[in-house]
């Protein structure tokens, strides 16, 4: 999957810039924006990006657990479940978020202010048409057994083709693509209509779990072209690929 921009991880990042201007910057005048306005601003960047940072940790908690469970080769379906709902509620709170941050940035800003803001946005986007709101996150269960392990398994070509996406996946992720944007397009203008904006919400919330269900069938179809063994072959070199993982994030915390 190509690289996608973090929309409210700029948003956050420019409220805090914005906040964070001295008095005798060039950039206030440019935003207008009064000592009180920024206080407001720097709260709120720091109030989205506390609740941004607790709604990811759970749900990569969450997706850890459902790599457990997947961990073997007779799923526990109660828990499995489990473990998607903990991931399907994190995904909403994410989008709340989004909507609760945009709904508060306009009772700060005024309309003027509003549009300096997203040009101070954009200015930080590496590439704007890559943006979307809420991408599918590369997830190690969508992207393993890649097709080299599947081949030193000795799985057959026909045999990996079933583990190609769904067509049902990749409706979701067009559709997650569509509302995204539609989102986006939405909270672009100063007059929010927030009913659409839950709608849209709904919509993206929808694919999200649609995605997590496609991810599960696919758990199952590799249990059915592997073999025990060749199923636990596969999860000693998954657990490696893990661990590489964990260590790369601990680097970054």
């Amino acid at each position: 999957m190509r690289p996608i921009i973090s929309w409210i991880g700029i948003l956050i990042a420019t409220l805090l810039a914005i906040g964070g201007l001295a008095s005798a910057s060039p950039s206030d005048s440019r935003i207008g924006i009064s000592q009180g306005q920024k206080d407001q601003l720097k709260a709120l960047a720091a109030n989205t990006r506390d609740r941004t940072g607790r709604e990811r940790d759970a749900m990569r908690r969450a997706r850890m657990d459902l790599l457990l469970v997947y961990s073997s080769f007779n799923i526990d379906e109660h828990k499995a479940k489990a473990a998607r709902e903990r991931v399907s509620a994190a995904q909403m709170s994410l989008l709340n978020i989004h909507l609760d941050n945009e709904i508060a940035l306009r009772n700060v800003l005024n309309s003027d202010q509003f549009q300096a803001f997203r040009d101070l946005m954009k200015r930080r986007m590496r590439n704007p048409e890559m943006l979307v709101l809420a991408p599918p996150e590369e997830d190690v269960l969508d992207r393993l057994p890649n097709k080299a392990m599947l081949d030193s398994l000795g799985v057959s070509a026909d045999a990996q083709k079933q583990l190609l996406p769904s067509p049902e996946g990749f409706k979701a992720i067009q559709g997650l693509r569509r509302s995204s944007a539609q989102m986006l397009d939405l909270c672009s203008a100063y007059t929010l209509d927030s009913t659409a904006a839950r709608k849209l919400i709904d919509n993206i919330h929808q694919d999200q779990m649609s995605l997590l269900a496609a991810q599960h069938h696919r758990q199952h179809t590799i249990r059915q072209i592997l073999s025990e063994d060749q199923f636990g072959r596969l999860q000693q070199e998954i657990t490696k690929r893990m661990a590489e993982r964990e260590r790369r994030h601990d680097r970054r915390r």
